[in-house]
Parts: C-alpha cells; structure tokens; sequence
C-alpha cells in the first residue's frame, strides 16, 4: 500500500500541457515529473504528490507550461476539498 497521494489533470485546451509546477506560497515552485508526452490536449492525467508533501498544507498553487512555451498564470487549488483540477 502507498502512502502517495494521487490528482489528476484535465487538459481542457488544444495544446500539450508540457511542465506543471506546484508551490505552497507562489514562490517557491516545483515540477511535477509528467511523461514525455506531457499531459496531451483534451486528455485527463493522474500525477502522483512526492511523499515529502504528504504532511503539507490542503492549498496549492498550480501553473502549467504548454508545447507552445505559453503557460497560465498560478491558481490556488484546495487538494483536501477536490483532488481533480482542469486547466483551461
């Protein structure tokens, strides 16, 4: 049995999420290893947390990066409420 936690992400856009980063105060960021596809257009993901975050806060700020080198601006999302987030 893992003690991982577990999300996942929707790609609601027409381009390839490439790098998603998360940060607890939308400064210190760090990227979650996504496969070499990345997470493709219109497609759902499941991305695991690192286990050092297992103890860590409900809220966290997410920001994708797209094959276009285009990414979104932070978003504050509460993991304890809803483990499914969509970007786009």
């Amino acid at each position: 049995m893992s003690n991982q936690f577990t999300f996942t992400v929707t790609n609601q856009t027409d381009l390839a999420i490439t790098e998603l980063w998360a940060s607890p105060d939308n400064e210190e960021w760090s990227q979650f290893t996504l496969d070499d596809e990345g997470i493709p257009a219109s497609e759902t993901v499941t991305i695991a947390w690192a286990e050092y975050t297992n103890d860590s806060q409900c809220e966290w700020y997410i920001s994708a990066v797209f094959e276009d080198e285009s990414e979104t601006e932070s978003a504050l999302f509460n993991f304890c409420e809803e483990p499914d987030i969509e970007i786009g």
